[in-house]
């Protein structure tokens, strides 16, 4: 079971779209850092960094308010991925220490009001 977390520079958990590193945590802890490919992308953002997650092996997705979309949350859904859903602004050292002590809880679905519009909405 590998995790996928995408943090900013500062090394604040952030939504998919927003961090320039994809991290993904080992069963052993160990982590390997990339740049998110959300950053080179004007469309389909999350779900490109969803992709590589899932290439990389992540079974499960540290989800921040607003880290899916509508069709990136069904797509990590239909792959059978699990979600860590914690508050904003929570940094990478924290998350890694809930993980490690266990306090952190996985789900298989994220409150809805966390997920966004697929499209930008027009008036």
């Amino acid at each position: 079971m590998a995790i996928a977390v995408v943090v900013n520079d500062e090394g604040i958990v952030t939504p998919i779209v927003e961090g320039t590193i994809l991290r993904i945590i080992q069963q052993d802890h160990s982590v390997e850092d990339l740049r998110n490919p959300a950053l080179d992308l004007t469309e389909g953002r999350r779900g490109a960094t969803l992709r590589k997650a899932i290439e990389l092996g992540a079974t499960t997705f540290v989800a921040p308010p607003e880290t899916f979309c509508e069709l990136s949350y069904k797509k990590a859904q239909e792959e059978q991925i699990s979600f860590i859903n914690i508050p904003a602004n929570q940094t990478f050292s924290q998350v890694a220490e809930q993980l490690k002590s266990g306090t952190i809880q996985q789900t298989n679905e994220l409150p809805a009001d966390e997920v966004v519009a697929s499209a930008p909405v027009t008036k």
